[in-house]
């Protein structure tokens, strides 16, 4: 009987292990669900039978072989790094692998071997990556078919949480997905876009200072920045001679130029290992990278020009305050990150909020145009979140597509093909992931 094997039961998991657990109870399929910590996965799937779930340590090479040579479809929800290890067994005993991550360096030197095997690796199959490049394509695509031409493209994706739900916090951000990731924003090499047909370079010092407002139809204004390197996606989506490319990221109004302190002082950087003792204060730790030695909150609003809304923000975190540091050994943004997971706690009753928008600008019969996209997702709870959904849902459906033979492409392949896309996005619509889209 063919397995399907999920190694990592994450937050980002519950719906895709839902609705495979689903799928092949009505196929005879049989599903595995492998982690070496099962307790999230089991409580918040409380309808699913425990014989499905096996605790496994992946770093067991043995043992994780064993599960993939058993497998007829693998699908890594492990962190990113760790994807090339799943990937090297998949390619040995022949089994198909899906993940929702970008597409690895070692994927793209093994891609003639992965497709010489007759094997499909889907990657790029989530939130973003995956539905963006999904309803980007699908718009796309019908612009060309009707002989227009795209002149400039811009998209935006935020994994945010509701309004109701921001509380008494002035940042209005909770984690609803992997915080490291949200410390580390931006990192690595400067962004890259188009604008008014000229490159532009935003570097990781400047990237938050100088976030652009955009509004969303359907829910209202958010900050914006640039999301790493923009132009790759040029050849990707068939674009050339553009004005514009952009791919970005969203926040609530006020929050990048807040983040912008944390990258300015240097409190975001990850290089460098500190001891600070048991004892720290957090007011210490802000003390150390602080211009000036006279009272810390005088120095701050100095630091930041009195502005009130910064101020505000720190205060909140308790930067001035004798509070104990939750990590008193590591990086800098390791640090921060221990810090945030215990301020920007997803409540139990809290609802996290996706939002994402495309502005396609094209001419078309003489005339120009422009197409905005807007889908706005709210989360039913603080476990069965817009995040996990989106990113769990597009997933499983590519697994479906793969075990039902309905992807004719061999490779090493991400969402852009109308073999994909088309029936992905036709079944996200019947789970509420819809886009709205107008022309002006």
């Amino acid at each position: 009987m063919s397995q399907i094997s999920i190694i990592g039961s994450g937050r980002s998991a519950t719906f895709l292990i839902e609705y495979l657990y689903k799928y092949c109870r009505s196929n005879q399929l049989v599903l595995k669900v492998y982690d070496r910590d099962l307790q999230f996965a089991q409580q918040a799937l409380p309808k699913i039978d425990d014989s499905v779930f096996e605790m496994m340590d992946v770093s067991n090479q043995s043992l994780l072989e064993q599960v993939v040579a058993k497998s007829n479809l693998v699908v890594s929800m492990l962190p990113a790094f760790m994807h090339p290890v799943i990937a090297e067994l998949c390619i040995q005993h022949s089994v198909h692998l899906a993940t929702a991550s970008y597409v690895s360096d070692m994927l793209i030197q093994n891609s003639e071997i992965i497709k010489s095997k007759g094997l499909i690796f889907l990657n790029e199959m989530g939130l973003d990556p995956g539905i963006d490049h999904m309803s980007t394509m699908k718009i796309l695509d019908d612009i060309r078919s009707k002989g227009g031409k795209i002149t400039g493209f811009k998209s935006f994706t935020g994994g945010l949480v509701a309004d109701e739900d921001d509380g008494d916090n002035p940042w209005k951000y909770k984690f609803s997905w992997n915080p490291r990731n949200v410390v580390l924003a931006a990192q690595g090499a400067p962004a890259l876009f188009l604008e008014d047909g000229k490159t532009k370079i935003a570097s990781y010092l400047n990237i938050f200072s100088n976030a652009e407002s955009i509004h969303v139809d359907g829910y209202g204004d958010l900050d914006a920045y640039p999301n790493r390197d923009s132009l790759k996606y040029q050849n990707l989506y068939h674009l050339t001679h553009l004005n514009n490319m952009l791919r970005g990221t969203f926040r609530k109004p006020g929050f990048c130029k807040s983040w912008h302190v944390f990258v300015a002082l240097g409190m975001t950087d990850d290089s460098l290992v500190i001891d600070l003792g048991n004892d720290c204060k957090l007011a210490d730790w802000m003390r150390m990278y602080l211009p000036g030695d006279s009272d810390l909150k005088s120095d701050f609003e100095t630091y930041v020009n009195k502005d009130a809304a910064i101020i505000k923000n720190f205060d909140w975190l308790g930067f001035f305050s004798d509070s104990k540091l939750p990590l008193s050994k590591g990086t800098s943004a390791q640090i921060l990150e221990e810090l945030l997971k215990s301020k920007w706690v997803l409540q139990a009753e809290d609802k996290d909020l996706v939002v994402m928008q495309h502005n396609i600008d094209f001419e078309l019969n003489g005339q120009s145009s422009t197409i905005h996209s807007n889908l706005v997702l709210k989360g039913e709870t603080n476990v069965r979140t817009a995040m996990a959904k989106t990113v769990g849902l597009p997933l499983a459906i590519g697994c479906k597509l793969i075990v039902e033979n309905k992807i004719q492409s061999r490779g090493v392949l991400i969402p852009v093909s109308k073999e994909i896309y088309e029936p992905v996005l036709e079944e996200l619509e019947g789970y509420g992931i819809v886009f709205n889209e107008h022309l002006i």
